[in-house]
């Protein structure tokens, strides 16, 4: 319980952690996209709005006679206000929209605060200000005011051009919340995910703590029965009441260390391969050679047990391993030992060698007995897992195919489990051609 508090918090955290970085990476993007968008939006406004003054500039300058549906359109679509005089007489133009500010409160603020900027109408020259519009208006304006020369007269028009600049930092300020709304929506997107993957990055971690905490409290009920029996024999060796059968009780203590070491190491070979720090003396192995040996140290032990062991190698020569021939040989010691414990007597067992059509090189071993359910296939590799539940005599902790497996991992191979023709389980280790020699 304690475990899980602790994960909870680390997953919190790094959700936390991963949801902050994301989020500023991701303000930082859109805020320079923002930026970048405005500016792009402001070139735009501002280049329409100088095209509008040359237009406005040459329409005047020109012969031509200037139309009021082409000034309201010119207005209309740059949001502006134009006003002109021509030498003093203010050209009859109702206006092409209504600003938020009086047409003729705008005209007569353009015309005053463009004296004061430095144009001066009297004086025929070509002449051009820009300014900010100030003085008791509800929005914000600019003008560029013009002083243009007649071509063929001595007179002068006088342009002045308002620009309407609140409905450009209106939009301006709609980009920004949009901008802030996309970051907000893509914040969220961006917790749920971190949360995600804070907790698919922890998972394999739980798991092991979990088979770990399983491990040790599976290690911890297997080793409290030989130390008891350890324990009462040693007592009872020296009881004075029970003294004459001493030697008894010392045997029984002598088997249970036996028993104890075993089981001790397998649970090194187990935590060195979780570690990873499992040694092996690796060395060229002829395949036959120590499938012949294995053959003659076994035989009379199946024998013993009941079953006779048959070695089955082909004509063909075998290819060579690189591997430690005594972790091998504890590998193949724990398939024959599980098959002449768990076939019935007078069953043989059968260890045979074959080189795949694909290459590398398979090794089996086959026994007639009740086989392993379908159900336990995927279970039976599995730590303190016996195949036979019925069997939970001193001589099996349930370690002996884990340590295989991890053996056979070490090695390159592969160990799985098939049912035999007719019945009985086979147990088959497999090199791929790229772990032979």
């Amino acid at each position: 319980m304690k475990h899980d508090v602790l994960f909870l918090r680390l997953r919190r955290r790094l959700t936390i952690l991963f949801s902050l970085l994301t989020a500023a990476v991701l303000a930082a993007a859109l805020a320079l996209t923002c930026r970048m968008a405005q500016n792009e939006y402001l070139a735009g406004a501002d280049l329409l709005f100088g095209n509008l003054v040359y237009a406005v500039e040459d329409a005047v300058t020109g012969n031509s006679m200037i139309r009021d549906s082409w000034l309201a359109e010119q207005e209309t679509t740059g949001r502006v206000v134009v006003y002109i005089e021509d030498n003093g007489c203010p050209l009859a133009f109702p206006g092409g929209w209504m600003p938020a500010d009086d047409r003729q409160l705008l005209e007569l603020l353009a015309k005053s605060q463009a004296t004061a900027a430095g144009l001066d109408p009297g004086r025929p020259r070509h002449q051009r200000v820009s300014f900010d519009l100030t003085g008791g208006l509800t929005g914000e304006y600019t003008c560029t005011a013009l002083v243009l020369p007649h071509r063929q007269t001595a007179g002068a028009a006088a342009v002045y051009i308002i620009r309407d600049v609140h409905t450009l930092h209106t939009r301006l300020w709609t980009m920004i919340w949009q901008y802030m709304g996309l970051w907000l929506a893509g914040a969220v997107v961006l917790t749920l995910l971190c949360r995600w993957m804070a907790r698919r990055a922890l998972r394999p971690t739980a798991q092991a703590m979990q088979r770990q905490r399983e491990f040790v409290a599976a290690a911890g009920h297997e080793l409290r029965s030989p130390l008891t029996v350890l324990k009462a024999s040693l007592q009872a060796a020296c009881d004075p009441a029970t003294a004459a059968q001493g030697p008894a009780f010392l045997h029984s203590a002598v088997c249970e260390v036996d028993r104890l070491s075993r089981l001790t190491d397998d649970l090194l070979i187990l935590a060195g391969g979780d570690a990873g720090v499992l040694r092996t003396a690796l060395a060229e192995v002829e395949t036959e050679t120590f499938l012949i040996e294995l053959y003659g140290r076994f035989a009379p032990v199946a024998r013993a047990q009941g079953h006779t062991l048959s070695l089955d190698l082909p004509d063909a020569p075998l290819p060579s391993l690189h591997a430690d021939v005594q972790r091998l040989e504890q590998l193949f010691a724990v398939l024959l030992n599980n098959a002449f414990e768990y076939a019935p007597a007078d069953t043989p067992v059968e260890l045979r060698a074959e080189r795949p059509k694909a290459g590398g090189l398979r090794v089996a071993v086959t026994d007639h007995g009740p086989g392993v359910p379908d159900s336990e296939k995927q279970h039976v590799f599995e730590r303190f897992t016996r195949g036979d539940r019925s069997r939970t005599g001193k001589a099996h902790f349930g370690l002996g195919l884990a340590v295989a497996t991890e053996i056979a991992t070490l090695h390159g191979a592969i160990l799985r489990v098939q049912d035999t023709p007719g019945g009985g389980a086979t147990f088959v280790v497999e090199w791929p051609a790229k772990a032979i020699c």
